[in-house]
């Protein structure tokens, strides 16, 4: 009896709630902030504050004498503070060096050491933890590499701070070729899953990608292999916010990281035209110069939407775009304020 009445008196809590008022699903909004568009990110935060959940600033580097230096600027944190952003910075190997990770994860001093500045730096700054972006790692690191990250994980658990690590995706468990060997195959993506607060898949920088950044295809492709690997709950979809730009016949990749601003200025400068590929996922401007047509694949609102869609559509804990201030203005339009959830 006692079982029959708790099971009645649930469901008549939740039909006397308000429709939608509740339990609506909202992604956690982790923007980014590179060093060499700190100015440019500083201005977006201002403006977008609202519609920001987490800052994560790639501000502190191991260096090659294996220590960790950087800082997040007082501007910053004011604007966090008042806007109630949280701040989780994020730590990098200088330069995406290879043999600076490797040293690092050799040494069980180096790594105290590393954690032990990251728990003291992040009480001092209030940060509410760190995000691992070490990349260019060789594969053979891999066991080395999650070992670090449990070992990290659970300082910062008995310290109250939150671990997360940007990953490299791929869609295969082993391919004989440059990007798994020192790119993706050094993420064991279910061991560091279970030893972190949650994974931000970096699932951009397609490396067969002759058009978009990162088409739809090459997101679901990901996102297959890695659906049984990491909980939807603890997975936050990388999303870019920069442009790949393409020259045709032949076809030559000549920027890899365009802005807004530039793209403004094609726009004004050069006879072209927009298209939206529903299919892929992203926005295509074509102009002409010297008789040399170019293709810029970038994000706009449509774009973002579509990968906004795919977080949402697979209840993921949300997701981590890079890199605030060079975003086509229009992305904001797909988030609605922190303060009408």
């Amino acid at each position: 009896m006692k079982v029959k009445f708790y099971a009645f008196l649930i469901v008549a809590v939740f039909s006397c709630l308000p429709v939608g008022t509740a339990f609506a699903y909202t992604p956690e909004r982790i923007f980014y902030m590179a060093k060499d568009k700190e100015k440019e990110g500083i201005e977006s935060l201002k403006q977008n504050a609202d519609k920001i959940d987490i800052l994560a600033p790639q501000f502190y580097v191991v260096s090659t004498d294996l220590n960790i230096s950087g800082s997040v600027s007082q501007e910053i944190k004011n604007i966090a503070k008042e806007k109630e952003i949280k701040i989780m910075p994020l730590v990098m190997n200088y330069k995406f060096m290879q043999g600076v990770i490797h040293d690092l994860l050799s040494s069980k001093t180096a790594q105290k050491k590393a954690i032990d500045f990251m728990v003291k730096t992040a009480k001092a700054n209030n940060f509410v933890g760190w995000q691992f972006d070490f990349e260019n790692i060789n594969y053979k690191d891999r066991g080395r590499y999650s070992a670090f990250i449990e070992k990290t994980a659970e300082s910062f658990h008995k310290n109250n701070l939150i671990l997360s690590v940007a990953v490299v995706v791929r869609n295969a468990d082993y391919k004989d070729n440059d990007f798994y060997k020192n790119w993706s195959g050094a993420f064991d993506y279910e061991r560091i899953a279970k030893a972190t607060d949650f994974v931000s898949i970096m699932a951009y920088d397609d490396p067969e990608s002759e058009g978009p950044v990162a088409s739809l295809s090459f997101i679901n492709e990901s996102l297959d292999y890695l659906r049984y690997k990491i909980p939807a709950e603890k997975l936050s979809l990388g999303i870019p916010l920069y442009y790949w730009e393409w020259a045709l016949n032949p076809l030559v990749k000549i920027t890899r990281d365009g802005d807004n601003e530039n793209l403004d200025f094609i726009k004004e400068t050069f006879n072209s035209f927009s298209v939206f590929f529903k299919d892929l996922g992203s926005a295509a401007l074509i102009y002409f110069d010297k008789n040399q047509t170019h293709i810029v694949w970038h994000e706009d609102k449509n774009s973002f939407t579509a990968k906004l869609d795919i977080a949402k559509g697979n209840n993921f804990r949300g997701f981590s775009a890079w890199v605030l201030g060079v975003e086509d203005p229009g992305i904001w339009q797909s988030l609605s304020n922190r303060e009408g959830l």
